[in-house]
């Protein structure tokens, strides 16, 4: 209860709205430790005015923590329908985010793994949000098909294309390029960018169909050092800073060459 306390500090709300958050998460912390196994059943939390399902609670009060609680895509918009680009959201937490921050914004939204989407389109219905596409598909350097990996929950959080970081059980997926989504609008005021691994692929593909400029902003989640894969931070930040953007950098480890989430947020003076 206290740390549900500690976390509420950082909450950008009212008063009465943190009152109701503090319930909500102490509910979730109890439903997480008794019932966490993962199943093919649907749970379910109310956060602030949403109804949010998932396959697990632990997952829910994780998303919560990170994007509502943590603010890690946060952003400012000159308009108040701005576009954003949302590639890998999961169950749609990181949406109801950006609605609540923007209610008028139009959000393209990209998830690969079905089950996933599939939960993700139920959040969507069920809290009545609107102005978006949603597709299910990963977002790769070519349009092909490809392996998508996850563990025992469907809802995984850790999905990838990458076998060790995702799990055991193969998916088969369509692969679109995101260029070929951008070229079809003038500019998104943000791309948030969380692919679990493939962000390389997703930074080949805008370089080399010259649309990187069409995102004002970006908010990229990093993964260094999984599985002992090659550094490339130092590309992903030349590349950026060759076409004109700034960037802060938040991240935190633990002990020399360990897993990092490094969360990159460029943008332009």
């Amino acid at each position: 209860m206290i740390q549900n306390l500690l976390r509420l500090r950082n909450f950008k709300g009212t008063y009465p709205e943190k009152i109701s958050l503090f319930f909500s998460l102490t509910m979730l912390d109890r439903k997480s430790r008794l019932f966490n196994k993962p199943t093919n059943n649907f749970v379910h939390q109310w956060f602030l005015k949403y109804k949010v399902f998932s396959y697990k609670y632990s997952n829910l009060r994780y998303l919560f923590n990170e994007i509502f609680i943590s603010n890690d895509y946060y952003f400012e918009s000159i308009t108040k329908s701005p576009l954003i680009v949302d590639c890998g959201a999961n169950i749609g937490m990181s949406v109801l985010y950006f609605k609540r921050l923007f209610p008028d914004s139009k959000i393209i939204v990209f998830e690969p793994n079905p089950y996933a989407f599939a939960l993700l389109k139920r959040n969507m219905e069920i809290n009545n949000i609107e102005n978006l596409e949603l597709h299910n598909v990963a977002l790769s350097d070519k349009e092909t098909e490809i392996s998508f990996y996850i563990d025992d929950n469907r809802g995984t959080l850790g999905g990838s294309v990458n076998k060790v970081r995702g799990g055991s059980n193969e998916l088969k997926v369509p692969a679109k390029t995101l260029s070929g989504y951008l070229k079809n609008i003038s500019a998104a005021d943000l791309i948030k960018i969380d692919v679990e691994g493939a962000e390389s692929n997703l930074l080949t593909d805008l370089v080399e169909s010259g649309m990187i400029n069409k995102g004002k902003e970006y908010i990229i989640e990093y993964h260094h050092n999984m599985n002992g894969e090659k550094s490339r931070l130092s590309y992903f930040l030349e590349v950026f800073e060759a076409q004109g953007f700034n960037y802060n950098i938040r991240t935190t480890y633990k002990k020399v060459n360990s897993f990092q989430d490094i969360l990159l947020h460029f943008y332009k003076k």
